[in-house]
């Protein structure tokens, strides 16, 4: 017997409209303060990046010496997406639920007409946080740096110290890797980024499609639209002429568009987003929790760290191999079966929650 709830309640479109017009309004206002981000963060490295200590100020100092207009930009998305959630929540007409889900510190709540059921979206305490964080790391991290270990035998990748890789193609930037700084470096970064765009997807976003969808589409639609923002990343090399000019963030956004035109990025980088984006739904989902989700997307960003400061991608590969394996681990379909066993995994490591037959999908 076919369920009666519809899969999007009446009216819900319409906030499903209002979230993808938030993103569009983020990328508009990142694209405005990148410039003056640049040149603020430039500022403070060439105050205190020379001085003495290792505060909060020096490492923001530092690091903003190091990074290039579209990092600068990366971040300014960001800012402007967290800026921009209070404006959204007003006008969703989100506020406190009633009953038991007051005492919960993520009960948003949409207009009643949009709402299919109360339950599935609070995020709860969860007892068992620490464990299903580290054990999220440990899998989502093991198995990319395992693939990785694999292209690297198979030659698709060279260690940057090696002088030639396994296949022969020699080395033309000898490098030497020190694991220890890249571990500093790539960690608080990867803590800091999952952080964010977990509370922000899967916290408040996941939690706002799920009062007004059924468990399926919420998860696709949420994981189509982290795959589009992440997706419209800056692509390798680019360059800006001048990022301190005033439409130096506008050029770039015009030159990140330029990848949708390209049908082998399309297909290998943003399948692996999507992928990636219902990977981490799911695990939010089933554990009522973002600690899994923020282990995975932690042992994501740290393994693709760790991995990018150790290693060069080989060029010259025949084009067909291209689509099993990029420029980088977030690229290629063999990439993305990794992010499937990585799903599979998590499906059999959590308990489905008691789900009322009215909000089953």
């Amino acid at each position: 017997m076919e369920s009666s709830v519809p899969l999007v309640r009446r009216g819900s479109g319409n906030d499903v409209i209002k979230i993808f017009v938030y993103v569009a309004a983020s990328l508009v206002l990142a694209a405005f303060i990148a410039p003056w981000l640049y040149q603020l963060g430039k500022g403070l490295a060439e105050v205190f990046a020379s001085k003495e200590g290792n505060g909060p100020i020096q490492f923001i100092a530092k690091s903003a010496g190091r990074a290039d207009f579209p990092k600068f930009f990366d971040r300014a998305v960001m800012l402007s997406a967290l800026v921009l959630l209070f404006p959204l929540t007003s006008w969703l007409r989100l506020g406190r639920p009633p009953g038991s889900y007051r005492d919960t510190p993520w009960s948003l709540r949409l207009p009643d007409n949009v709402v299919i059921s109360d339950h599935g979206q609070p995020l709860r305490r969860n007892p068992q946080g620490w464990w299903q964080f580290g054990t999220g790391l440990i899998i989502a991290g093991g198995l990319l740096l395992l693939s990785g270990w694999l292209m690297l035998q198979a030659g698709c990748f060279m260690w940057k110290d090696a002088a030639a890789s396994t296949r022969g193609m020699p080395n033309k930037f000898i490098e030497e890797i020190d694991l220890m700084k890249a571990v500093s470096k790539v960690l608080p970064g990867a803590l800091v980024v999952a952080l964010i765009e977990e509370v922000l997807f899967r916290g408040v976003l996941l939690g706002i499609f799920l009062r007004a969808m059924r468990p399926a589409p919420a998860i696709a639609t949420l994981s189509f639209l982290f795959a589009f923002v992440h997706f419209l990343q800056p692509p390798p090399m680019v360059r800006v002429p001048d990022p301190e000019a005033m439409n130096a963030g506008f050029v770039l956004l015009g030159q990140i568009f330029s990848r949708f035109a390209d049908p082998m990025s399309m297909v290998s980088r943003f399948l692996i987003l999507a992928a990636v984006g219902v990977v981490l739904a799911y695990a939010r989902y089933r554990t009522a929790s973002l600690w899994l989700p923020i282990g995975l997307h932690v042992g994501w960003v740290f393994g693709m760290g760790i991995f990018k400061a150790a290693t060069w991608p080989v060029v010259g590969l025949p084009e067909a191999m291209r689509w099993l394996v990029g420029m980088s681990l977030l690229e290629g379909l063999l990439p993305l079966s990794v992010v499937i066993v990585t799903g599979m995994l998590v499906h059999l490591m959590t308990r489905a929650r008691e789900i009322p037959a009215d909000y089953r999908s």
